[in-house]
């Protein structure tokens, strides 16, 4: 199969942006498809892992210390950034899919023989995390090899969108099977999911990358990522923005979520994959929302509205799942939360990577990346508060929290309520021309 070169703008460049523009272009269809295929993985392995370990432990503050396996890998995020941009992208994701699927093997044939124990899973899931780590900035980063500039914020909802898909089938489907056939079939379905992410990376065939500047030495090339996100106002900004959610909102869907469906709703763990792909048919909403807002220039405005509206739906379930222990009416304000977090987060990575030089894009994913490590850090800490104090009180606190600060940055920064998308292709766009030229 020979080489397609890359996207440009001749024909379609003042075509409307329609909500499933992106998938005009082959190649990101077959990313598209991927980024469903891992994702649905992922959100399998996280329900099956903590409904594992609620059950082996019966403690929340476990189910987050699992978590924590994730934050060790995401050290890893400097080097991930700097393979991405080095290497061929989809070269890097092959192979972290190749060790993903190797290790979720392994621990789906240790459960089905019944010698797992809580130290096995701690060590499977700082593997699966490693290779997730290099996973990530290589597939947000890719998708600029396969659309133009203009399409960008389009194809990122799109991928979201996937994300949102995999997450409400992947939960519910995880903990259906959980209860059903037990978690050993869930591993090695991920497992299939892995191959088949494998299968569409290998049919993506791109031109060359454009020209970079003179590569810096190894330990120089891991701090320019990070020096051009410190020293860029707008970056910071958007830092700031991006670590509210992993340290106060998804503590809550990751150590808490068990506590509410075992002791709050006094359920099973298809009630954890209720609750769980509630969070994900949101992001379904949100998603195919997102794609939609095309329109719109205002992102950093868009960005405080939704980054609000996802805080206080978390702040509002929790408060009434404690007052009225009803999963029914407490279900809702998980889908609002689900939906608005997709605009929340869509909006801050395409623009984080809209603001970032061609030659940094991956190292920029990774300093964004890095800020998860605040969240299995938060999942831990809201994990023991809750086996002291209740899975409502710290959920609500949490979030209400998270919403604060949003109010702060809204009345505060004028720099993030007039941040526009038509400024940022326009730059993005002019950088690429320009070393273009000067190579």
């Amino acid at each position: 199969m020979t080489a397609t070169p890359p996207p440009t703008e001749d024909a379609s460049e003042h075509d409307e942006i329609g909500t499933f523009y992106a998938f005009r272009f082959f190649n990101y269809r077959m990313l598209w498809i991927g980024d469903l295929a891992t994702a649905g993985a992922q959100w399998m392995q996280q329900v099956t892992v903590s409904w594992m370990v609620q059950i082996l432990t019966g403690s929340s503050g476990l189910v987050g210390s699992v978590n924590l396996m994730r934050a060790f890998a995401t050290l890893l995020s400097p080097a991930a950034g700097l393979a991405t941009d080095r290497l061929g992208r989809n070269r890097v994701i092959a192979w972290s899919q190749v060790a993903m699927l190797a290790v979720t093997v392994a621990i789906g044939v240790d459960v089905s023989l019944g010698t797992v124990q809580l130290s096995h899973i701690f060590v499977f899931m700082l593997l699966v995390s490693v290779a997730q780590t290099f996973n990530m900035p290589a597939r947000q980063t890719f998708v600029f090899d396969l659309v133009p500039r203009r399409v960008i914020p389009n194809a990122v909802a799109l991928s979201w969108l996937a994300f949102s898909i995999a997450r409400a089938g992947g939960t519910m489907i995880g903990g259906s099977l959980v209860k059903f056939v037990g978690p050993a079939t869930n591993f090695y379905l991920q497992a299939i999911a892995y191959g088949t992410v494998l299968a569409s990376v290998l049919l993506i065939r791109t031109g060359p990358r454009p020209p970079a500047p003179p590569r810096k030495a190894f330990l120089g090339a891991l701090m320019e990522g990070w020096t051009f996100a410190l020293s860029d106002p707008q970056v910071r900004l958007l830092l700031i923005m991006s670590a509210i959610s992993p340290a106060l909102i998804i503590p809550l869907h990751a150590a808490l979520l068990p506590a509410f469906a075992q002791h709050v709703f006094n359920g099973d763990a298809g009630t954890f994959g209720l609750l769980a792909g509630s969070i994900g048919v949101g992001g379904l909403l949100g998603g195919l929302l997102t794609a939609s807002l095309n329109r719109i220039d205002r992102r950093g405005l868009m960005q405080l509205i939704a980054l609000l509206i996802f805080a206080f739906s978390e702040t509002a379930f929790s408060v009434l799942a404690a007052v009225t222990h009803n999963l029914w009416l407490c279900v809702p304000f998980l889908v609002i939360a689900g939906t608005f977090e997709t605009v929340y987060t869509t909006t801050n990575t395409s623009v984080m990577q809209l603001l970032a030089p061609e030659h940094l894009r991956g190292s920029i994913a990774s300093v964004l990346q890095l800020t998860f490590l605040i969240m299995p850090v938060g999942s831990l800490v809201a994990g023991v508060a809750a086996d002291r104090v209740g899975a409502p009180l710290v959920g609500a606190v949490i979030t209400a929290a998270a919403g604060t600060i949003g109010i702060a940055i809204l009345v505060l920064s004028s720099r993030m309520r007039g941040l526009r998308l038509s400024n940022l292709v326009r730059d993005s766009q002019d950088r690429s021309a320009a070393i273009g030229a000067a190579h």
